[in-house]
């Protein structure tokens, strides 16, 4: 083989990165907030904690909590806010309806952009006409 073309082939597999996941990196847990859950809400504090050497955006960081053995399914979703630095952690609160005592949390796949309903949606400003 042409030493030209085996070393530019492996240029191409060198500058084609794998997709970022940070799944591989990051440990979700949950647990229900004692202090502040009643009998209507059940509170809970999801954690992340980055195991890796890489900063992940705290919105792309997506997860749904789920109530083990609800009928019919208690969820709720939600993200982080502010930066998961290297060997750091995170954590915000989710709120269910009801008194639930068994969570599980997954990760959902982080989208790129915001949500349009997430935006602050503004009135067109109209401006008064001066007198001539």
């Amino acid at each position: 083989m042409n030493p030209i073309l085996a070393l530019s082939l492996v240029f191409l597999l060198a500058a084609d990165p794998l997709p970022d996941r940070p799944w591989d990196e990051i440990r979700l847990t949950v647990f229900r907030d004692p202090y502040t859950s009643s009998d209507q809400v059940t509170l809970c504090r999801v954690r992340a904690d980055n195991q890796g050497s890489k900063r992940w955006s705290g919105k792309a960081l997506a997860f749904e909590v789920r109530v083990v053995g609800a009928s019919p399914a208690v969820r709720a979703r939600g993200r982080f806010g502010h930066v998961l630095e290297p060997h750091g952690s995170l954590e915000t609160l989710v709120a269910l309806p009801g008194r639930h005592d068994r969570f599980e949390v997954a990760p959902l796949p982080g989208r790129e952009q915001e949500d349009p309903e997430q935006k602050v949606r503004r009135k067109p400003v109209r401006r008064k006409r001066r007198p001539a």
